[in-house]
């Protein structure tokens, strides 16, 4: 009895000491992981970013099998045919780029078409409607505007005599059109609606003048070092695609046999939620980014253009409501400059592309809220809208466009592993 007594006490003792180390470690981990989370914060987002695109290339690695191709060779080949894509489409954006003569002659021509608009608006040149009341409500409210936008798309000193070697035919491209000439003459010499008061190079001060060699250093070693940063990115995408299972067995088989089925339900639960979000999420942006590129085809807009705003567009819907704001920004500018457009649906009248891309956008949007989000997402983004416009904000606040992008994705993944452990923890009675 006395025998049975002693090994009961021994036991508990053995179990307290047991607890206190498991507790003790798991302090010393939670504080070890936030001290080096905290100083290396700067490798956190390449690391996430990298893991990311592994996790949507698993998908591909898992279809293509063949037995007879070694799973290395099989990863390679994988690699090489994504990494062909996407230098394909960089080629092509790269060619979307405009050039220095290009973007003279853009913001030439945008200057001049957002100033003959706003003067249509106001009837600069009808006396009876820039009498109206609401020309003149127009013209007070928005002149301010029109002026911070003139200063934003006035030609430097600089600029203005590239302009002009262009004009003659420069670096062997051929000159620049008579139109953009005219253009370029009228902002020059009547500034179309607003007088903007010329920058004069020699009122900056010497000091700033000094100071420009220094900060242009020091913004070449703060790019050099995020180079250095996100090389990180494609490293972690080739290790956890090489990867073929070993990691996630390796953390498994740390996990007490006692939990060992509740730490695959909810891996297998995270995996679940995750994957069917970022494929989910893929699937929505092309569908936004072909609704937008088809409708602004049909408005008349150039095929190249339209798909490259609605490329752009889908890609930013990632982050809610950006992707509309960006294809609204980008339309409408285009609108504004655009000439001789013929629309593809008749009874359009080209005067007004700028209202059609505003319904277009519209249109597009209610589309995804509707349609696109609840059909190809599911249930994996079960998300109250306050929630998500908190999770973009907070993400905004702490990490930028990238916080704003990895928000959602990170609630889905506490707000599923939370969920599935309290529903574990009390179907083992647990708790």
């Amino acid at each position: 009895m006395s025998y049975h007594a002693d090994y009961e006490s021994t036991e508990r003792e053995r179990r307290k000491r047991r607890k206190l180390f498991h507790t003790s470690f798991l302090i010393f981990t939670v504080l070890g992981g936030t001290f080096l989370l905290w100083n290396l914060k700067a490798l956190l987002l390449p690391i996430v970013v990298g893991a990311l695109l592994a996790y949507l290339f698993r998908p591909l690695k898992d279809r293509f099998r063949a037995e007879w191709i070694p799973h290395e060779l099989r990863v390679l080949l994988l690699f090489a045919a994504v990494g062909g894509g996407i230098f394909l489409m960089a080629n092509q954006v790269r060619k979307m780029i405009p050039d220095e003569k290009q973007k003279l002659e853009l913001k030439v021509r945008l200057k001049y078409k957002v100033n003959e608009k706003f003067q249509d608006l106001v009837g600069t040149n009808n006396p009876e409607k820039r009498s109206g009341p609401i020309a003149q409500i127009i013209s007070k409210e928005v002149g301010p505007v029109m002026d911070q936008i003139n200063r934003i798309l006035e030609l430097s000193p600089e600029d203005v005599e590239l302009f002009q070697k262009y004009r003659k035919g420069y670096k062997g491209e051929a000159p620049i059109e008579e139109r953009f000439v005219e253009y370029f003459q009228a902002s020059q010499t009547t500034n179309v609606y607003t007088q903007v008061v010329p920058r004069d190079p020699a009122a900056a001060p010497q000091v700033e003048a000094q100071a420009e060699p220094k900060a242009e250093l020091r913004n070449k070693e703060s790019l050099m070092e995020e180079l250095e940063t996100w090389i990180l990115a494609p490293m972690i995408f080739i290790f956890l695609g090489f990867d073929n299972g070993q990691m996630r067995r390796y953390f498994i088989g740390l996990v007490p046999n006692r939990y060992f089925e509740l730490s695959l339900t909810i891996l297998d639960e995270l995996d679940d939620a995750i994957g069917k979000y970022l494929r989910g999420t893929l699937l929505e942006c092309s569908l936004v980014g072909a609704t937008l590129g088809i409708g602004l085809f049909l408005l008349g807009i150039p095929l190249s253009l339209a798909v490259a705003i609605g490329v752009i567009s889908g890609l930013a819907n990632a982050i809610p409501f950006l992707g509309t704001v960006i294809g609204l920004i980008v339309g409408l500018a285009y609108a504004l400059i655009a000439e001789q457009v013929t629309p593809l649906i008749p009874g359009l009248n080209p005067n007004d592309l700028a209202l059609y891309v505003v319904i277009l956008i519209g249109i597009t949007h209610v589309l995804d809220n509707v349609i696109y989000q609840p059909f190809v997402l599911g249930s994996a983004v079960n998300l109250h809208p306050l929630v998500v416009i908190v999770a973009i904000l907070g993400g905004s606040l702490m990490m930028g466009v990238w916080g704003m992008l990895l928000a959602i994705p990170t609630v889905v993944v506490l707000k599923t592993g939370i969920e599935t452990l309290f529903k574990e923890l009390k179907d083992y009675r647990i708790i």
